[in-house]
């Protein structure tokens, strides 16, 4: 498969979609959320903003990224952003993030905030390219391997 761009339709989330964002989550992290975790995104109203990325390369629509975030009194957290592993490099995530904060923006959110895997360098570098500058640090944070998270923020968004 060649690593050009790839054109992805982004919209919110929905429970049906839930088997192929799983796929997609317990290929992407050791610690995979679960299906419960997920659920909660669909309870959260108002609050939770959960996408997916789908395209259709002719043999029908599938998913293949998703974005899990909140907004809460003016502040956007991305919580959760996986691709699937064929489709990274392509601008998946990319295109994920850019139409985050896009609603973000259209609900006059002020500033974002992430946490990453130190070791996350691709993840990172995205996240900086979009103005996300590192803030602190989180020991342990991560399981599985055990490994830090850098806090990161943009403000303004």
């Amino acid at each position: 498969m060649s690593k050009t761009r790839l054109a992805v339709t982004c919209r919110s989330m929905r429970r049906e979609d839930l088997p192929e964002v799983l796929v997609i989550e317990s290929l992407s992290f050791a610690e995979p959320w679960t299906e419960e975790m997920f659920l909660q995104e669909f309870t959260s109203e108002g609050i939770a903003e959960p996408l997916v990325a789908r395209v259709d390369e002719g043999s029908g629509e599938r998913i293949v990224g998703f974005l899990c975030a909140w907004i809460v009194s003016g502040e956007l957290h991305i919580n959760n952003i996986g691709v699937h592993p064929s489709y990274r490099r392509r601008g998946v995530a990319t295109q994920l993030l850019e139409e985050m904060l896009g609603r973000a923006l259209a609900k006059s959110v002020t500033v974002g905030y992430l946490e990453v895997r130190a070791s996350n360098e691709a993840a990172a570098a995205l996240y900086t390219y979009y103005g996300f500058q590192p803030i602190g640090r989180r020991r342990n944070y991560y399981d599985h391997p055990q490994e830090d998270a850098i806090v990161m923020r943009k403000a303004p968004l």
